[in-house]
Order: C-alpha cells, then structure tokens, then sequence
C-alpha cells in the first residue's frame, strides 16, 4: 500500500513543485523537504528530542504557548518545530529559544521521513491539529517513537474526505498514542474514523490559552490620533478587501475619523490589495513604511508583515474576521476577542464552527450573512458605543470560561515522557 502511496505522492509533489515554481514561491527549504538536512548543520545536541509540527503560519501561532509550556516543564530536552510554510517557518524561528532548532517538514515519502527521524531521533512527535500523514506516522510507529495529537479538530470538509479514505486511515490513527481533541463532535469524529475511544481525550481549544503579547514596537511608530476609530480587516481574502473598502468609502463622511487597516492573510498579496484600493481611489500605505508617517484620514493601511496583527487588533474599534464573506473557511476570532473588541463575521465559517458557536450562543459576536449587512451592522456599531463594549465584554469573557486546554494537554504529555 506504502509504496503505491509513495507514487501517487511522487506525482502530487511533481504538480505542487511546479505550482512553486510558477507562483515565484519555492525556497530552500523545499530541498530540506526532500532529505537534504544534516545534524550538525542545524544545531542538534545532545539532549533528548521533543518534535513539535505546525503546518503554517496558524497552527504555529496555536502551539506558541504550548511550546512555552514545554520549554518550562521539561528542560532537560531540546525542542525541534518543523512546519510546511516558508512564512510558518520565519514565524517559528521568530519564537523559537536559542536551542530549539526550526525545519521544514519532511514530504511524506517513506525514504524521506525514515531519514528525518534517523537524523533528529525525537522521543516524541506531537502534531499539530489533524493532519494525517502516512509514512511519517508509520515511520515514527515502527521505531517505537510515541505521537500525541494536540488541539485536534477535524472540519466538515476533512471529515468528508478522511471516511472516503477510511479503509487507509484507521489503521494508521492506531498509532497514535493519544488525541487531544478540542470538542466533543472532534472527539467522536476521529473514533468514527477509526482511533480507540481509551486514547481519546476532549481536552479543549488551545487558543483560548494563547494570551496575546504585544509592546510598542509591534506597531512599527504607527501614529494614530486619539479620535480616530479603526476598523481592522484581518486575514482577508480575494473578494473581501474590496467589499470592506467599498463599505469604507461609502460611510467615510458619516463617520469622518475612520481609518481602516486591512490585513490579508497572505502578505504576498499586498501589492494587489494596493491596487485596489488605488482603483477605489483612495491611498494605500503598506504598514512596513508607515514608521512615524503621517497620512490623511482617507490613506488605507496594508500589513505586509507577519506578526503584528494582534497589535493591530488592540487598537481597533471594530473588528472583521476575513475568509468568512467570500469564502469558505473563517479564521480565529479569538485573538480580538481577548482585547474587548466588537467582532463581524461572515457567513462562513466552516473551519470555527464550534468556535463560532460558543461565542454566537453568549451573544459575543456578530455574524453577517452579506455585504448589505455588513454595512449595516458597521454603521449600527459605529453610532452605538455602549453596544461596542457590551460585545467586546462577552468576548473577552468566553475566552476566560474556556481557559486550561495547555495545562490538560501538558499532562498528557507528561504521562508519556515520565
């Protein structure tokens, strides 16, 4: 079976390669992917090793303070972060401890992921919610190397996809030590999938412990004025920059001191965000130059950096999490909900669903189903202050109600590495 899979990937990398190479976004960590790393060149000591995977940029934020956690409860080990992304991979380096070594992870060919666990010989892999890859788990199961599933989650979309390939999957998810699933309909979808009940375990969502650090240098000598009210577009998609612009020129005269900062969620976008709002008219500055500059109340602001949207979103009046309008998917509420902020999103949050619905069940959080009532509700929030605090208060009390996902996880952990 392994070795038609081996095949079958062959082909899938041949095709993701050349997407890479058309997009202008192969980087030398694609050749690491493939087996070309060394010990001594990354830094390994001699300590035991605890691997820690983070696909992208998100699922590194999420681990952030569960690595944290580690680094505090098990010093006499050094920690490895491998993830997939070139941006994940900055981001990881950007948190790492001067011991920790960052890698990109290896593709999951069988000679590929034997190579990788020979050279980094971890005495344990903890995964990063559910991504399910083959050779490297069985890899890892056949030389004896304990894997724990930390803040699992499976959405409607993998669930689909995950039982097509059941027959596959449930002898793999055997090999997995424990699952640490974030709610109940995780839990019971990754048995259905096949993965013994004993080894199951709803420990909760991670990210309600992840408190946001910011300082002022996060925010780059950004100038705001004290009357100013920001509305903060963060990780946007294709399509809604432009609902979010035209709904900032259509209101700017009503409310003359909004700005609007729009944040996509692929920073390689920027120069198309740009031009976009160019098209609408208006200026647009990217966040990196905007040190000390003053601009006019009309300038847009485009992050083009990583790193710096929670900053943002403490200053925000209010606050639209993208990739819910246009498109399906939605992205994490709960950074803006820890600063107190009045949150809008889209109707589609598929990724969150439970998320969503916790906060929608305290009435934390506005879901819009279109554009029209986007525009709508920003305007209601605008006029209405003390609408704005009571929605940012419910916000920021869901995220306390739900805190110690780390500490459950951390124990789990810790029966395995004693």
């Amino acid at each position: 079976m392994f070795i038609l899979y081996d095949l079958v990937f062959l082909l899938f990398s041949i095709f993701y390669f050349l997407i890479l190479v058309v997009k202008g976004k192969l980087h030398k960590g694609f050749l690491m992917r493939f087996g070309a790393l060394d010990a001594k060149a990354l830094g390994l000591n001699n300590k035991k090793k605890i691997w820690i995977h983070a696909v992208s940029v998100g699922e590194v934020l999420v681990v952030k303070n569960l690595i944290k956690k580690i680094h505090q409860c098990f010093l006499g080990y050094q920690i490895i972060i491998s993830t997939v992304t070139k941006t994940g991979y900055n981001l990881a380096k950007s948190i790492a401890k001067d011991e920790d070594v960052v890698i990109f992870a290896p593709l999951d060919f069988s000679f590929v992921v034997r190579k990788y666990i020979r050279i980094l010989q971890p005495q344990i892999f903890i995964n990063t919610e559910t991504e399910i890859w083959p050779n490297l788990l069985t890899a890892l199961h056949k030389r004896g190397i304990p894997i724990v599933q930390v803040n699992g989650r499976i959405s409607d979309k993998a669930f689909e996809g995950y039982q097509r390939l059941k027959v596959f999957i449930k002898p793999v998810l055997g090999y997995v030590w424990q699952f640490c699933m974030q709610t109940d309909r995780d839990a019971n979808r990754i048995r259905t999938l096949g993965a013994s009940s004993n080894k199951v375990h709803v420990v909760g969502n991670i990210k309600f412990d992840d408190i946001p650090e910011i300082n002022d240098s996060q925010l780059k000598g950004l100038r705001v004025d004290d009357n100013e009210e920001i509305l903060v577009a963060g990780s946007t998609h294709s399509g809604e920059e432009e609902i979010v612009l035209n709904l900032f020129k259509k209101i700017k005269k009503k409310f003359p001191s909004l700005r609007l900062i729009i944040a996509p969620r692929h920073p390689e976008r920027t120069d198309e965000v740009c031009a976009l709002v160019e098209a609408k008219k208006l200026e647009a500055v990217k966040f990196s130059q905007t040190h000390d500059l003053v601009f006019n109340q009309d300038t847009v602001v485009v992050v083009d950096t990583i790193g710096h949207l929670r900053a943002l979103y403490s200053l925000a009046k209010i606050v639209f999490v993208g990739k819910s309008l246009t498109r399906r998917g939605g992205h994490n509420i709960i950074e803006p909900a820890y600063f107190e902020k009045p949150i809008i999103v889209g109707p589609y949050m598929d990724n969150f669903l439970d998320v969503t619905q916790l906060f929608l069940d305290n009435n934390a959080i506005i879901q819009v189903k279109d554009e029209k009532e986007f525009v709508k509700v920003v305007q209601e929030l605008l006029k209405d202050e003390a609408r704005c605090e009571e929605l940012g208060l419910k916000a920021r009390e869901v995220i306390e109600n739900q805190q110690g996902a780390v500490d459950k996880t951390i124990n789990i952990i810790s029966n395995i590495l004693v």
